[in-house]
C-alpha cells in the first residue's frame, strides 16, 4: 500500500503470551492478573490517548488494541 500525506493508516497489536494459552486461561483474565496494559506511544514515548482528536483508538479487549490516524506532511511517512 501507498502510505502518503491524507492517507488514512490502521495499525493493530494483539497480545499473544504461551503462559495463557497452555494454562486455558483467557488472554483478558491473564493480562489483568499480570497487570499488563496494552497502548499506544508516539516516536517520543508519550502515551497516545483517545482524547486526542487525531487518533482513534479501540480496545475492544484487554488483548488488543488498534490504532487510526490519517497522515500529514509533517509526519514524514512515519
Amino acid at each position: 500500500t501507498e502510505i502518503s500525506a491524507g492517507s488514512s493508516v490502521t495499525l493493530s497489536c494483539q497480545l499473544y503470551s504461551y503462559s495463557y494459552s497452555y494454562t486455558g486461561v483467557s488472554c483478558d483474565d491473564w493480562i489483568r492478573s499480570e497487570g499488563i496494559q496494552l497502548f499506544w506511544v508516539n516516536q517520543a514515548g508519550v502515551n497516545l490517548t483517545m482524547s486526542d482528536t487525531r487518533y482513534q483508538i479501540s480496545a475492544p479487549g484487554l488483548c488488543i488494541i488498534t490504532l487510526t490516524t490519517t497522515l500529514l506532511n509533517e509526519d514524514d511517512n512515519r
